[in-house]
C-alpha cells in the first residue's frame, strides 16, 4: 500500500499550474507556508480492466485544471486507486467534478456501470505534509461522524479556518 508516486516537483507539473503557483507564492514567501488549501482525498472503486484508464483521463484532467495544485498520493490497489491532492478552493473542485462527468459516461459505456467515488475534503496549509494514513483517517471520521471541520463534502463544505 505504498505510494506509487514520487513527490511532486517542478518539473512534474503543467506551466499552467506554476503560472497559477507562482502568482500566489512569489509575491509573498513567508505567507505561503501558511496559505490555506483544500485537500481532497478520492477512493475510486471499479472495474480493474476500465479503472486504470478512467484515472489516467481523470488526473490529466486535474493537472490541467488552474484551481489544481497538485497531487500529493497515487496508490494503485488494482480495483480500488486512491489519490489525494490540493485545490485552491471547492469550487475549483467543483468545477473539476462537473468537467470530469464526460469520462465516467465512458466509464460506463465500456464497464456496464459507474465506478464507486468516495471523496473526503479537509483544509491544510500549504507547508503541511499530508500522508495516505492521514486520508484514510478523515474518510473513516467523515463515514462514522459526517460532515464536520476534520472532515467534510462538496455538498457539506466548510469554510476555510480563520488565519
Amino acid at each position: 500500500m505504498r505510494s506509487l508516486l514520487p513527490r511532486r516537483t517542478d518539473h512534474h507539473v503543467s506551466t499552467r499550474t506554476k503560472a497559477a503557483r507562482s502568482r500566489c507564492t512569489a509575491s509573498e514567501p513567508a505567507r505561503a507556508a501558511h496559505w490555506t488549501t483544500l485537500v481532497e482525498a478520492r477512493t475510486i472503486t471499479g472495474d480493474r480492466e476500465h479503472l486504470r484508464p478512467l484515472v489516467a483521463a481523470l488526473r490529466a484532467q486535474a493537472e490541467d485544471h488552474l484551481g489544481h495544485l497538485g497531487e500529493v498520493h497515487f496508490i494503485d490497489e488494482g480495483d480500488r486507486i486512491r489519490l489525494v491532492g490540493r485545490w485552491r478552493s471547492p469550487a475549483d473542485l467543483r468545477s473539476f467534478v462537473e468537467r470530469s462527468h464526460r469520462e465516467l459516461l465512458l466509464y460506463r459505456a465500456e464497464a456496464g456501470l459507474f465506478p464507486t467515488v468516495e471523496r473526503t475534503l479537509w483544509w491544510s496549509t500549504a507547508g503541511t505534509g499530508v500522508s495516505a494514513a492521514e486520508a484514510g483517517e478523515r474518510a473513516e471520521l467523515l463515514r462514522t461522524r459526517g460532515p464536520g471541520p476534520r472532515a467534510f463534502t462538496l455538498a457539506s463544505p466548510v469554510p476555510p479556518p480563520a488565519g
